[in-house]
């Protein structure tokens, strides 16, 4: 168990500290039991209807160009970080970033017990960490799968330190992934206001834009839903144009290249890929929602 993970965790049910007796922590005051799962903590059972993720090698220029922007915008933040900042990276799983934190003191959270992460915890359900314990936290690509959203940004308001960053990011014109715990899609006028409702200021909020892979999967509608379904010779008809407008869309991406980050008032289109943002905490700020 890391040391950093010894020192913030605490007894969700009465705030004490915790020992380790075998296979399981303890409550010194009220005798609460957590089990471990070798030493990861698993302070909520892991969901029912979660389909594991497989480990996919991330980095700066692996993967679709969102993520690669994900990535670089990450990488950006974090070097901005003191030596000494102290990270909890939520919804962790298969450690997509853990390259990028580990010059850093962090922690790997998520509701599956994933070897990469150090405990597995529902935030919406259970606060099992020392209020104000962290300088940064990092949201990527989760927020969407919480369904709960403001019983999570209460809990990281509460972890995030005053002056702390919460960094993210999040999707917006992307499939359904990850059924069935995909819940929701933010415009930056929404991420706005749940920062000002959190003590949160917005020092970064920039959409990502990429009509090429919009382009690319609105023809991945049409080729695997759409075309099956037509028979006869209106079939053949639409699978030629499909393919000549794919070979084109291909030309432009070689033109074009890959999107652009922008703050969304700069962009006419408003329909990005997602969102970065970096939220700071203001000092002495609380949760009033």
């Amino acid at each position: 168990m890391k040391e950093i993970l010894r020192d913030t965790i605490i007894c969700p049910q009465c705030g004490h500290g915790l020992e380790q007796k075998d296979s399981t922590l303890v409550c010194e005051s009220c005798g609460q039991a957590v089990p471990l799962q070798g030493q990861i903590p698993i302070f909520t059972q892991p969901p029912g209807n979660i389909q594991p993720s497989e480990k996919i090698e991330r980095g700066a220029h692996k993967g679709t160009p969102w993520r690669q922007a994900n990535w670089q915008f990450l990488q950006q933040q974090v070097a901005r970080l003191a030596p000494e900042a102290r990270i909890l990276d939520v919804g962790a799983g298969r450690g997509d970033f853990a390259a990028i934190l580990q010059n850093h003191t962090s922690l790997a959270l998520d509701v599956y017990p994933y070897p990469e992460v150090d405990l597995v915890c529902d935030l919406t359900r259970v606060l099992p960490l020392r209020a104000e314990s962290f300088d940064a936290l990092v949201l990527m690509n989760v927020l969407e799968h919480v369904y709960n959203t403001h019983a999570l940004l209460t809990a990281l308001t509460t972890l995030l330190k005053p002056g702390g960053v919460l960094i993210m990011a999040i999707p917006f014109m992307v499939k359904i992934h990850q059924a069935p715990v995909d819940f929701v899609r933010y415009t930056h006028y929404a991420l706005q206001r749940l920062g000002e409702e959190y003590g949160l200021s917005v020092e970064t909020l920039e959409g990502y834009y990429d009509p090429i892979s919009f382009l690319g999967e609105g023809i991945g509608n049409l080729k695997y839903s759409i075309l099956p379904t037509i028979r006869g010779g209106k079939h053949y008809l639409a699978r030629s144009l499909l393919a000549g407008i794919q070979g084109l869309s291909a030309i432009l991406g070689s033109l074009l290249g890959q999107g652009q980050t922008s703050a969304p008032a700069g962009i006419r289109s408003m329909a990005p890929t997602g969102y970065h943002i970096l939220y700071r905490k203001y000092q002495g700020a609380s949760h009033t929602a």
